[in-house]
């Protein structure tokens, strides 16, 4: 607070406070006059509660997000989050970051795995290989994935009951192109993957006479739903996503996961089933695992220096 001193005739010292109740007396009006306008005390107050307003509703959709990606009930149980599949179709996700999470959802995948639902499995990461990381491991039915953040819960969830899952070769699980997931979890998380039916093999050995030189080209998953599945809502989920990746090359190791990130990872595990009821009867069950057992093992059995992955299917897989 401003003061200034006087001295009365009495020779004493009075002191005069300067208020700002005073100073509110006089109006004041600030105007910064500029060729496009000019900015009142009364325009800055507005500009100020539209700030916080702006402020107000990014600080909710962050909170959203986060309760959209762990909601529970009042159990504290989580809450499967709903996406688009397909025209009128829906199906389920659920993201697990944290140990409690993950005992929770083992219990229910145990349970599906006893009740003979079919599974599939797709892993993400970093330069997915020996030579990079895995921080995502998704597992999943026809109706609900289970998304696994590895980089956050640590490798207590191999010896906590994924490693008996993975490698049973009783428990067949979808791919699609096992090849680089088999290697990173076998030479960075010693898990020996077993049990794969991959699809990549039922759609070459659908074309299998387009040979050259004794190879046959292989598609990715994207191709595949488009050429078989035709379905725009789940090419639209993974488009999405490939924008995302395509803006940074560590994407799955930044946290948290972009929704995007979340709903790509479980389209990739939901397309395997579409895919799978389109090309299951092109091959012979059989010849089918024995040939995705060697096609599992043609990487990560051999000596590498980089990831050095091929568009042509190896010799010897299809017999």
């Amino acid at each position: 607070m401003a003061t200034k001193r006087k001295i009365n005739t009495s020779g004493t010292d009075d002191t005069e406070e300067q208020t700002s109740s005073e100073v509110k007396t006089k109006r004041v009006k600030v105007s910064l006059e500029s060729s496009s306008g000019s900015l009142t005390t009364e325009n800055v107050e507005k500009n100020n509660q539209s700030s916080d307003k702006k402020a107000d509703l990014n600080e909710k959709h962050v909170k959203e997000k986060e309760e959209n990606v762990a909601r529970k009930d009042d159990h504290g149980t989580m809450i499967p989050i709903t996406i688009n599949i397909g025209r009128n179709e829906t199906s389920t996700y659920k993201y697990v970051d944290t140990k409690d999470k993950f005992i929770e959802v083992m219990k229910e995948l145990q349970e599906k795995i006893r009740n003979k639902q079919m599974i599939a499995v797709d892993c993400e990461g970093v330069n997915l290989s020996r030579f990079g990381s895995v921080t995502l491991i998704n597992i999943g039915t026809r109706d609900l994935v289970y998304l696994i953040d590895i980089l956050k819960i640590g490798d207590s969830v191999f010896d906590d009951g994924l490693r008996s899952i993975l490698e049973d070769s009783g428990i067949e699980k979808l791919m699609f192109d096992c090849r680089e997931d088999a290697d990173a979890l076998l030479h960075i998380h010693k898990v020996k993957l077993n049990g794969v039916l991959d699809v990549q093999i039922l759609e070459v050995n659908n074309r299998i006479h387009v040979y050259r030189n004794g190879y046959t080209k292989i598609r990715s998953l994207k191709h595949c739903l488009e050429e078989y599945v035709k379905d725009d809502t789940l090419l639209n989920a993974k488009l999405q996503g490939r924008s995302s990746m395509s803006v940074s090359s560590n994407i799955w190791k930044e946290r948290p996961l972009d929704e995007n990130m979340l709903k790509y990872a479980s389209v990739d595990i939901l397309g395997l089933f579409k895919l799978y009821d389109e090309l299951r009867t092109r091959m012979g069950h059989i010849v089918w695992k024995a040939a995705s057992s060697r096609y599992c093992d043609s990487t990560r059995s051999r000596n590498r220096t980089q990831r050095d992955g091929s568009g042509i299917l190896p010799k010897g897989i299809i017999l």
